[in-house]
């Protein structure tokens, strides 16, 4: 009964280290790439002239969603917000400026959640 322990604890460390090495180098190249890319597209967004969509005092909360093609071209596949001419806006930006990543993330999605406001001032 013993050694029926002992072998029940062996045998869980063991996949408790084979669970640790699931975090390879790989991945975790991968998942700074994602970082950087979804600073690319905050960036490219955020170049949008919201002022003119959004009242002072008020915000707009927009969650782009997008994949990544077999070209390795970051694509927007959709916009989700209330202000749909904000949200055209938005998907002219992305028509016109087109972000590259590695073929690692080929076939990846990716999610983004902005909120544009104007502060009112007092």
């Amino acid at each position: 009964m013993k050694s029926l322990k002992i072998t029940m604890i062996v045998l869980a460390c063991l996949l408790t280290v084979n669970l640790g090495m699931a975090i390879t180098p790989e991945t975790k190249k991968i998942e700074k790439e994602k970082s950087a890319v979804l600073k690319k597209i905050q960036k490219v967004a955020s170049h949008v002239n919201f002022t003119d969509y959004v009242r002072s005092g008020e915000s707009e909360m927009i969650v782009l969603r997008c994949t990544v093609n077999e070209n390795n071209e970051v694509v927007l596949s959709k916009v989700i917000g209330f202000d749909e001419e904000l949200k055209m806006a938005i998907r002219k930006k992305f028509e016109n400026k087109k972000i590259k990543t590695s073929a690692a993330l080929s076939g990846e999605e990716l999610a983004l959640r902005l909120k544009f406001a104007i502060q009112e001032k007092k």
